[in-house]
């Protein structure tokens, strides 16, 4: 081992190992803590009658030992755990526990998608009505998971208006529910900019732009035109329209080069109304400044590392009731993952350790 720190890796091994931090079952972790805390606690009425000590001054942190040392058993326990599900034990300097098991499981039960290069329009290309193709597929792909990722890549891949029509389109639906942002930084790819709640991310970007706003007002009111006419059947080749009641007059969706989605409709009449001359100024690559200039006041940036210590997580979790966790490696983003799924991922791991102390027992005969 010599001067350097020595990483040990604890597997699920016998109980009985000696080197198991816990040695015993889980049942038996969870007698032991009122037993020594009986123990502790006579004692220290003992001392007190006697002896006279400790000190009145002193008196809540004695109890406060005592407690943290009935739960000895139990911390040990959990520390093993999760040092069998993936984390490791460094000494010297103590205990740094790794979660990249819980994390990675409970990353995979979060759907992801990662978007880039302006919904799917090259930046070199003008806007030409073609774009809707591209501009669906990849509003379908961001509508079929929890989470979208933005790359922003070196800050010349979107659109400030194309970036505006993915938040409008995500705020009207349940899906993504969270939409986070990645981008170069010192010349590593993949670093983690924050994340947010598309309302709160439409919020911001209409409060800083009056024809934005105006855009976003006009599609809503186009969209509800079109959700009450009445549908008529197209012929062969011919684009989705309905017939107004008020006039019996047809009303269609905006004309592409394939035929649109009405379940976009919202989104298409956004496109069509932000993608006009007056409004070429939105067509401004978004970069990492740009990105806090419009969303600094709403956007999370806070995050854990794969490799992070228990501390480090026991802070991030009970920090704020926020529904999603930002996973990095290195700075890079891996995974924004729901708090429930990060939960079940380590209460598992107990639930897991629990059922093999007890079936143990059983063979065992205790």
């Amino acid at each position: 081992m010599g001067n350097k720190m020595a990483t040990t890796k604890v597997v699920n091994q016998a109980k009985s190992s000696s080197g198991a931090l816990w040695p015993w079952t889980s049942r038996a972790a969870l007698l032991t803590v009122p037993v020594v805390l009986v123990v502790l606690l006579f004692i220290y009425g003992f001392a007190k009658a006697a002896l006279g000590w400790p000190d009145s001054r002193y008196e809540g942190w004695v109890l406060l030992g005592v407690v943290s040392l009935s739960l000895l058993s139990v911390f040990l326990l959990v520390v093993q755990v999760l040092a069998a599900s993936g984390a490791r034990i460094e000494v010297p300097g103590g205990i740094k526990i790794s979660f990249d098991s819980a994390s990675a499981q409970a990353a995979s039960s979060t759907r992801s998608t990662t978007l880039s290069e302006n919904l799917g329009t090259p930046e070199s290309e003008p806007v030409p009505q073609s774009s809707v193709t591209s501009i669906l597929r990849s509003l379908r792909r961001a509508q079929s998971s929890d989470i979208t990722v933005v790359d922003l890549g070196n800050g010349q891949k979107w659109w400030e208006s194309r970036l505006f029509i993915l938040i409008a389109g995500a705020a009207r639906r349940t899906r993504p529910q969270a939409i986070a942002f990645i981008g170069d930084r010192n010349g590593a790819p993949g670093v983690f900019l924050g994340w947010a709640a598309p309302s709160d991310l439409l919020e911001q970007i209409l409060a800083s732009n009056d024809s934005l706003r105006i855009a976003h007002h006009a599609a809503a009111a186009m969209t509800a035109r079109w959700q009450i006419g009445e549908p008529v059947k197209p012929s062969p080749g011919a684009f989705p329209q309905v017939l107004l009641p008020w006039n019996n007059q047809p009303f269609f969706l905006p004309p592409s080069n394939e035929s649109p989605d009405p379940d976009f409709a919202f989104e298409l009449f956004l496109q069509q109304n932000v993608d006009v001359p007056d409004l070429s100024s939105l067509r401004r690559h978004v970069h990492v400044q740009r990105l806090r200039d419009l969303f600094e006041p709403v956007l999370v940036t806070d995050h854990a590392d794969k490799q992070a210590g228990v501390g480090d997580w026991a802070n991030l979790l009970t920090s704020s009731p926020r529904r999603f966790f930002a996973l990095t490696s290195a700075g890079r983003f891996q995974a924004l993952v729901l708090r429930d799924a990060l939960v079940s991922a380590l209460v598992a791991r107990l639930v897991a350790e629990a059922s093999t102390d007890e079936q143990n027992d059983k063979s065992t005969g205790g």
